[in-house]
C-alpha cells in the first residue's frame, strides 16, 4: 500500500515536472507576442489594449466625431453642401481627418425621406480638415449636381489624427461688422464684414461659411469665401456672394390656405393631401423640397417646426385633427415668408482658421 502511494506521488510529480517544462516551451517559442489589439491586458499595458507601450487610455475612449446635420441648397447649376459637425471631447481635437460625402440620388422622381432615396450613390466627395477640442464647425463643398436630383447626403469619417488640446490650441478670431445686403442691380445676397486676427502670429489663410435663413429659421442657402496671409492682429474685409435665387425678406401678402383637409395624415400617408399639406409648408417657409404625395421624414419634420411656430401641443409631426382644424381656419390673407427670402438678422458666419 505505502508503494502504491509512492508511486503516485512521485508520477503526480513527474508529470508537474512535463507540464512545466511543456508550459516554459509554449511561453518562450509559440506564445503569441501582446499587441494593442488583442483584447487583453498583457505586456506593459495599464488598461485592456491600453496604455504603457499602447495609445493612452484616455484616447481610446475618444467619442467619434458626430454629424450634428448634414443640408443641401441650389447653387445656380451646382449643389451647396453644409454639414455641421461636432467634436465633443473637450481634452482633444485633431489636427486632421479625411471625410467623405456620399450624394444619393432621388428615386422615381420622389425627394422626400427614405421613400426618395436610391441605394446607389451618384457622386462622393473627398476631403481633408481639422477640428478642436470640443469645437462645433462647419464642412462646405460644392457639388456639380443639380439639388432637385439629390435625396440624401450622408458622411463618414477616417484617418482621425487626435492631438491633445494643449498641444493644438484654436487660434483667437473673431468677426465684426457683419451685414446681409442686396447685390448690384437687385441680384442675389452678399454677406460682408471684417475678420480679426487677434493672434501673435500670421494666420497662413481664413476660410469663411456663411449661412442664409429664411424669417422662420429654416437656413435656405449657404456660401463661402477664402481670404489668404493675415498678419498677426491684423483684420481683413470679407464678402461672400450668394446664388442669384436667393433675396432678402419683403412683406408679402397671400392666402395662407385654400385647401380644405379631411383627413388625418402620417409617415406613411400617401395621397393629394400630402401634397396640399407640403404646398402649405413650403409657403410658410418649412418645407424646402420639391412637393409629392407621400409623407416621409421630411414632411414629418417641417410639420414639427410648424406646430412649434404656432403653438400646436403636441409638437409631434402628425397631422391629426387639431393642426387641420388650426390650417382650414386660415382663410383670411395674411403675411406669409418666403422659401427663397433670407432674413438679414439671421445670417450665420463660421470661420476656420488655418495657421
Amino acid at each position: 500500500m505505502n508503494r502504491l502511494i509512492k508511486q503516485i506521488i512521485y508520477g503526480a510529480g513527474y508529470l508537474a515536472f512535463l507540464a512545466l517544462i511543456v508550459f516554459a516551451i509554449y511561453y518562450i517559442w509559440f506564445r503569441p507576442a501582446a499587441t494593442c489589439s488583442d483584447n487583453k491586458q498583457n505586456g506593459s499595458e495599464t488598461g485592456i489594449d491600453c496604455g504603457g507601450s499602447c495609445p493612452s487610455c484616455e484616447l481610446k475612449s475618444l467619442v467619434a466625431l458626430d454629424a450634428n446635420w448634414i443640408k443641401y441648397f441650389p447653387a445656380d447649376s451646382q449643389t451647396a453642401i453644409v454639414a455641421k459637425i461636432n467634436n465633443a471631447n473637450l481634452r482633444w481635437g485633431a489636427n486632421s481627418f479625411s471625410y467623405a460625402l456620399d450624394i444619393y440620388p432621388v428615386r422615381n422622381g420622389i425627394s422626400n425621406g427614405v421613400y426618395g432615396t436610391s441605394t446607389a450613390k451618384i457622386q462622393t466627395i473627398t476631403g481633408s480638415s481639422f477640428i478642436y477640442s470640443g469645437e462645433i464647425k462647419y464642412l462646405f463643398a460644392l457639388a456639380e449636381i443639380d439639388a432637385t436630383n439629390i435625396s440624401d447626403v450622408k458622411i463618414s469619417f477616417s484617418n482621425i489624427n487626435w492631438k491633445q488640446g494643449t498641444d493644438f490650441p484654436k487660434p483667437d478670431i473673431q468677426t465684426r461688422g457683419i451685414e446681409t445686403t442686396t447685390g448690384q442691380d437687385d441680384s442675389g445676397v452678399i454677406v460682408s464684414g471684417f475678420v480679426a486676427n487677434n493672434n501673435a502670429f500670421d494666420l497662413s489663410k481664413l476660410v469663411i461659411i456663411g449661412l442664409l435663413s429664411n424669417s422662420n429659421g429654416l437656413q435656405i442657402s449657404a456660401s463661402k469665401t477664402e481670404l489668404e496671409n493675415t498678419s498677426a492682429f491684423g483684420a481683413r474685409q470679407f464678402k461672400i456672394n450668394f446664388p442669384k435665387n436667393i433675396s432678402l425678406t419683403t412683406s408679402q401678402i397671400q392666402t395662407a390656405s385654400s385647401y380644405n383637409f379631411t383627413r388625418d395624415l402620417t409617415i406613411g400617408s400617401k395621397s393629394a393631401d400630402v401634397k396640399k399639406l407640403q404646398e402649405f409648408l413650403k409657403s410658410q417657409g418649412f418645407f424646402d423640397r420639391e412637393t409629392t404625395d407621400y409623407f416621409g421624414a421630411i414632411t414629418k419634420n417641417a410639420l414639427i417646426q410648424f406646430q412649434k411656430k404656432v403653438g400646436i401641443s403636441p409638437a409631434s409631426g402628425y397631422f391629426g385633427s387639431k393642426t387641420r382644424n388650426y390650417i382650414n381656419s386660415l382663410k383670411t390673407e395674411s403675411p406669409t415668408p418666403n422659401l427663397g427670402q433670407a432674413d438679414p438678422n439671421k445670417t450665420e458666419i463660421y470661420v476656420e482658421a488655418f495657421r
